[in-house]
C-alpha cells in the first residue's frame, strides 16, 4: 500500500469523497424525484472498496516478511475476484446517454466522474501494495508482470461485467459459465479490442500513479 505516512490520510479523503459523492446522488435523486443513479453509482462504488479492504488485509499477512499461506491466498482471490469492480465504473458514463437531459447532464458528469475516479483510485492502491510485495519477494521482472496480468485480468472482468452482465459473485456461484464466456471472448473481435482499449487506458494510468506512488517529492 502507499507509504504508512501517507495511508491514513489518503485512506480518510477516499471516505469522505465516496460520502460526498453518495450525497450528490441524494441530491440529484431529491431534485429530480428519480433514483437513476441510485443503482448505478452508489452499489458500484461500495463494491469497489472490496478490493482496497481485501488487498490491505492480504498484506498484513505478508507484514515482515511472513511467507504467504492460506489466508493470504484467500485474501488474494476475493481482491482478484473484486478488483474488476474498482475500474468498471467508468463504464457506467454510458448511461449519460439516456438518463440525463439538459438540465442534469453536467451534474450527472460531474457526480458519474467522481464516482469513477474513486473507483479507480480504490483500485489502483490496492494493486500497488499487492504489486510492491512481488517486488519485494521475487524483483523488477516478475512483479511488473504480476501487475501487467492484473490489470489484463481486469480489463477482460469489465467486459463480462458490462458487455455479458456477469458479476463477481457469479464467480461463485455460476463458475463454469464464466469460464466458458472467458474462454469465448477469444474469438469475438470486439471483445478483443474492448479489452485491448481498456487494458491501454487501465495499465497507461496505473503506470504514472506507480510512479508517482513509488517516487514522492515532500515539498519545503
Amino acid at each position: 500500500m502507499l507509504d504508512d505516512r501517507l495511508s491514513r490520510p489518503v485512506l480518510w479523503a477516499l471516505i469522505a469523497s465516496s460520502v460526498l459523492c453518495a450525497a450528490m446522488v441524494g441530491l440529484r435523486i431529491a431534485y429530480t424525484g428519480e433514483g437513476t443513479f441510485r443503482w448505478l453509482i452508489v452499489p458500484n462504488l461500495l463494491l469497489a472498496w472490496i478490493p482496497l479492504a481485501a488487498s490491505r488485509l492480504a498484506c498484513r499477512t505478508l507484514a515482515g516478511g511472513r511467507k504467504p499461506g492460506l489466508l493470504a491466498a484467500a485474501w488474494g482471490l476475493v481482491w482478484l475476484a473484486f478488483y474488476p469492480n474498482s475500474s468498471y465504473i467508468v463504464t457506467d458514463l454510458i448511461h449519460l446517454s439516456w438518463a440525463s437531459d439538459k438540465t442534469t447532464l453536467y451534474f450527472d458528469l460531474s457526480v458519474n466522474m467522481l464516482a469513477a475516479m474513486l473507483g479507480w483510485f480504490l483500485g489502483a492502491i490496492s494493486l500497488y501494495g499487492l504489486h510492491l510485495e512481488v517486488l519485494r519477494r521475487c524483483g523488477a521482472v516478475a512483479g511488473h508482470l504480476f501487475a501487467g496480468v492484473v490489470l489484463l485480468l481486469g480489463a477482460v472482468g469489465v467486459y463480462l461485467g458490462r458487455v455479458l452482465r456477469w458479476n463477481s459473485w457469479d464467480l461463485v456461484t455460476r463458475p463454469w459459465r464464466i469460464a466458458v464466456d472467458s474462454i469465448e471472448i477469444v474469438q469475438r473481435p470486439d471483445a478483443l479490442l474492448f479489452i485491448f482499449a481498456f487494458g491501454l487506458f487501465t495499465g497507461a494510468v496505473y503506470a504514472v500513479f506507480y510512479h508517482v506512488a513509488s517516487h514522492p517529492r515532500t515539498g519545503r
